[in-house]
């Protein structure tokens, strides 16, 4: 056995350096984005087939829009004008919704947006400074 792999100590930094490996390749900000909208896609279809849920539905379409909306395709945020037009409609007619009394769902909406536009925007930043 060599001493290399029989110090304990070597063996956590190895593994810790697999690990920042794994991290750092699976919260890119364009993989993370495109998770966000599968689970979005996935969250439409939970919440308004299998167990109706507005406010699940409204939560998952705006993460759904919120995380297309800027795509971190070259290295540099590229915001998409026609998926910003879409998640300001979606969070105004549900406060429209919610003013009438119809059942509008602000809070779904604006969590489900800052979820999609943040949590990837995070990564990016989080990613720059490394």
């Amino acid at each position: 056995m060599s001493g290399a792999t029989s110090n304990p100590e070597n063996c956590r930094r190895q593994g810790l350096r697999k690990l920042g490996g794994f991290l750092r390749a699976s919260l890119a900000p364009d993989r993370l984005a495109r998770s966000l909208v599968y689970a979005g896609i996935a969250g439409v279809v939970w919440f308004f087939f299998v167990q109706p849920s507005a406010f699940g539905s409204s939560l998952s379409v705006a993460a759904l829009v919120g995380a297309g909306l800027v795509q971190y395709s070259d290295g540099k945020p590229f915001i998409i004008p026609l998926y910003v037009y879409v998640l300001a409609a979606l969070v105004l007619l549900q406060l429209v919704g919610l003013l009438l009394g119809a059942g509008g769902q602000l809070g779904a909406a604006v969590l489900g947006s800052a979820l999609g536009l943040g949590l990837p925007y995070l990564a990016y930043r989080l990613q720059e400074k490394t």
